[in-house]
């Protein structure tokens, strides 16, 4: 409010050569708990007839294995899913799922996730998350799928 005895106060005019530099953006807020659970659980990638997790796979899970061994999520249970492209035999693909889903786990238990706190399975390509046979079709599918849960009453 201006009254009638008050005058505003002029700006003062940039110096001669230089412009007015706006303040930067204030930070992004914090990631929510539903996004970091995202991030977290995203699925994990794997080459062709291999089950070994790369650096990406073993940060992502170091991250994981930090987020629930917080007190606040102490009572979350994990659940890994073993999955391949369509290539190879029914019994082959249920056997690398496994060995994928059984690599995520050993490396959350070495990261200190208790190991009676995780379940595996395999589904071999029986649950591909792509249709096709296509390059990127067949690399979606050979993943491990991780979810978490609260344990059942």
């Amino acid at each position: 409010v201006i009254l009638p005895s008050e005058e505003p106060e002029a700006e003062e005019p940039p110096e001669e050569g230089k412009e007015e530099v706006a303040p930067p953006p204030p930070p992004p807020p914090p990631p929510t708990i539903e996004e970091q659970i995202e991030n977290l659980t995203a699925p994990i990638y794997f080459r062709l007839d291999e089950y070994g997790l790369n650096t990406q796979a073993t940060e992502q899970l170091k991250s994981l294995a930090a987020f629930v061994n917080q007190d606040a999520q102490r009572d979350l249970m994990i659940r890994i899913e073993g999955h391949c492209d369509d290539r190879g035999t029914r019994e082959y693909n249920f056997a690398l799922g496994s060995a994928r889903a059984n690599a995520i786990s050993k490396q959350l238990v070495r990261f200190g996730v208790n190991k009676n706190r995780i379940s595996t399975i395999s589904y071999g390509k029986e649950r591909p998350a792509f249709t096709g046979t296509s390059k990127l079709a067949r690399a979606r599918n050979r993943r491990g799928d991780i979810f978490l849960r609260t344990p059942q009453p």
